[in-house]
Order: structure tokens, then C-alpha cells, then sequence
């Protein structure tokens, strides 16, 4: 299948995937143990080639996400530079390819064909986008190559493919965590939902309604919105009108940084999913109250981060956010697994799936067979 044919089918495939279905219950359900893969690919002879391997990563590299893409990118570097003092297998070393999944679908599945083909990556890291995080899964299935990814949608994981790993909790475990605070512990009611209109924004507003429902709360009411926010005011209006008491932000950094004053005159607790902790949002909002998200249960002591924070901060000026600390612990991962299975992306795939207890800057990392991170979450408050 040549590069446009490829990235064209993945285009198609993933749109297709966007269809809205009627949500039912299903007849049966997969082993999330027993998901492996049994085929080729682990010979020698598929070993790549070459003194550098490397790791392919997505990020956005222009547009309204060029910030947070910078941010991450930099932490991702300061992995490779620190697993450089350790070499890999036969003195060879490792090195980072970007591409950029900024604009439409097609730009980003092009992007990905040519990480695997072109640039020869041994894995692929994506970011926060489960858009990109599925195009990126399609072409693990398909071609044979490790994916680690920083999206939370849930639905990456659910399809019996063995070659994508989630180093983050994923939306229904936030929603969970979330709902109980709000519904449980707090006892709240009257509780405002805010999704952006795009895949994760349907995708984690579902699943916060779907975990309200379970603890036989009222639903919440929603508020749907839309990028770029020229005027926000009467979004502000709107969110000051139904005088919540909680508010749930489903969306992403851009979205949520331009709502948050007219979500703090409101003086609701707000509860902020994985995907906004990012710049500009994560700036912003240093220092404010009664702002949760959901987090490691355990705080990392692992040797291995060298106090990553401060070091962070040293190189960019600015704290990392949640994000900087999972890609450098992607990135090390990879690494580790690396000095395991050699420059062989089957064998690589065997080496993560075994990941367990790994103490990173981000906290525990322990996949599941179906590739989730089991390390368990808690509300933290985000300061």
C-alpha cells in the first residue's frame, strides 16, 4: 500500500469512527487480559538498522497548540539527554523525530506513515488529541509498531488491539473520580458540564454523564463550545445564569483558559479533565482555589527523574505541566524497554506490555493486558 493510499484509508477510516451510535449494552466482552500479540515480526531480520533509534512522536507544532506542543516537546528532549548517559544496546543511541499533527486528519495520518516509513521510529508517542491518538493506533495494528499515548479517551483501549498503551487515566476513570466528589462527598446538584465540539469533548462529556447516572444523580446540565472563542461573554452569561455549584470542564488548555474568568465569578468548585492541563490554562490558573483534577495516588520517588520539575523549569521558565512530566516518562519507558528488546518493534510491544510498578516524574506507571495504566487516581487540588 503506498504512503497517500495508506493515509488516506486511515483518513476514511477514522472518520467513519466518528459516527454517533446507539449506545447499547453489549453481548459480550473482551478479555482485557488475554489481548496479545502472536504474530511476526520478532526475528532479528526485522531489527532496524542504524547507530540512532528513534522515537517517533506527534505534537502540534503550529498553530493554536504550538505552546503546549513546544512544552512537551522539550520535556520528551530532556528524556532522551538523560537516558543518554546509560547507552542502548550495541553503543547505539537514541534520538527524537517530531512531526506535526496540526490541521486536518489527513495532514496528521500523513505525518504518522512517514514517522514509521520514512524516519523509521521504533514507537509512537502521541499527545492529548485522541484523534491523533487513534490514527497513530490504526497504523500500530496494521504495520507492527508500539504506541504510547497521552489521550485519555477511553475508546483507544476497547478494540482487542495489542499495540497501544495509555500512560494516563483514562476518561472514564476522571469521570468516576469526579462524579463520586461531586455526587458523593459533596453532595452537589446542581452541576454545569461543559464540552468542547470535537471528538474528546463528546467522547469525556459521555462519560461523566454515564458516571452520573450510575450513582442515580440528576443529570447535568451541558454547555456546548466551540474554538476559536472570539467573544466568551456570553458564554459567561450563560454559565452565571445557571448558578452551578459544580462545573466540569471537558475541553481543551485554549478553551478552558478563556472561560475560566467567567467560570470563577460563578464561585462553583470546577472539577478540569486531563486534556486542558496544558498552556495556556496551566499558567493561568497556578495559584487558584477550589480547582481539582484528577492524579497519581502515589507521588513519584523515583531516582530516575533527577527532581525533573526543577530542572524543567530551569530550561523553559515555566512549572511543568501534567502532560511534560507523562512525555518524559513516555519517552523513558520506551527507553527502558529498549535495553530489553533491542531496535525490534515487536519485541518492544512485549517489553511494555510487561511494564509494572514503573516510578516516573508523573507517578505509577503498571499496564493492564489491554494496555491501560492500572496506577490508581485521586482528586488533587491543582495549585
Amino acid at each position: 500500500m503506498s504512503l497517500i493510499s495508506l493515509a488516506v484509508w486511515l483518513s476514511v477510516s477514522a472518520a467513519c469512527a466518528q459516527q454517533d451510535s446507539p449506545v447499547a449494552r453489549p453481548y459480550a466482552a473482551i478479555n482485557r487480559n488475554t489481548i496479545n500479540y502472536a504474530g511476526p515480526g520478532r526475528e532479528t531480520t526485522s531489527d532496524l538498522a542504524g547507530a540512532e533509534i528513534k522515537i517517533g512522536i506527534l505534537a502540534p507544532l503550529q498553530g493554536p497548540r504550538q505552546r503546549e506542543g513546544a512544552a512537551l516537546l522539550a520535556a520528551a528532549q530532556m528524556a532522551v539527554e538523560d537516558e543518554s548517559a546509560t547507552p542502548l544496546p550495541n553503543g547505539r543511541r537514541l534520538a527524537l523525530v517530531a512531526r506535526d499533527e496540526t490541521g486536518l486528519w489527513g495532514r496528521a495520518s500523513s505525518e504518522i506513515v512517514r514517522l514509521v516509513f520514512d524516519d523509521r521510529a521504533v514507537a509512537l508517542i502521541t499527545l492529548t488529541d485522541g484523534a491523533a491518538a487513534h490514527l497513530a493506533e490504526q497504523v500500530g495494528n496494521r504495520v507492527g509498531v508500539p504506541v504510547i499515548t497521552l489521550s485519555s479517551d477511553s475508546t483507544t483501549t476497547e478494540i482487542n488491539i495489542p499495540w497501544l498503551f495509555r500512560i494516563v487515566p483514562n476518561d472514564a476513570v476522571q469521570a468516576r473520580a469526579f462524579a463520586e466528589a461531586i455526587y458523593g462527598r459533596q453532595s452537589f446538584q446542581k452541576v454545569l458540564l461543559v464540552t468542547e465540539r470535537d471528538h474528546d469533548g463528546r467522547v469525556g462529556g459521555e462519560e461523566f454523564e454515564k458516571a452520573a447516572r450510575a450513582l442515580q444523580a440528576p443529570p447535568p446540565a451541558r454547555l456546548e463550545v466551540a474554538l476559536p472563542l472570539a467573544d466568551v461573554s456570553p458564554l459567561w452569561k450563560e454559565i452565571q445564569a445557571q448558578s452551578p455549584e459544580a462545573i466540569v470542564l471537558w475541553t481543551s488548555a485554549a478553551a478552558a483558559a478563556a472561560l475560566l474568568e467567567g467560570i470563577q465569578t460563578s464561585n462553583a468548585a470546577i472539577y478540569v479533565c486531563g486534556k486542558a492541563l496544558q498552556e495556556p490554562f496551566i499558567s493561568v490558573v497556578r495559584g487558584q482555589q477550589n480547582i481539582w483534577v484528577a492524579g497519581s495516588r502515589v507521588e513519584s520517588t523515583g531516582s530516575k527523574t533527577g527532581n525533573f520539575s526543577d530542572r524543567y523549569r530551569a530550561r523553559t521558565g515555566r512549572a511543568p505541566s501534567p502532560a511534560s512530566e507523562e512525555v518524559y516518562d513516555a519517552v523513558r519507558l520506551v527507553a527502558a524497554a529498549l535495553r530489553q528488546s533491542g531496535p525490534n518493534r515487536a519485541r518492544l510491544r512485549d517489553s511494555l506490555a510487561k511494564v509494572s510498578d514503573y516510578r516516573g516524574a508523573s507517578g505509577i506507571v503498571s499496564f493492564d493486558g489491554a494496555g491501560n495504566n492500572q496506577a490508581g487516581v485521586a482528586l488533587v487540588s491543582l495549585r
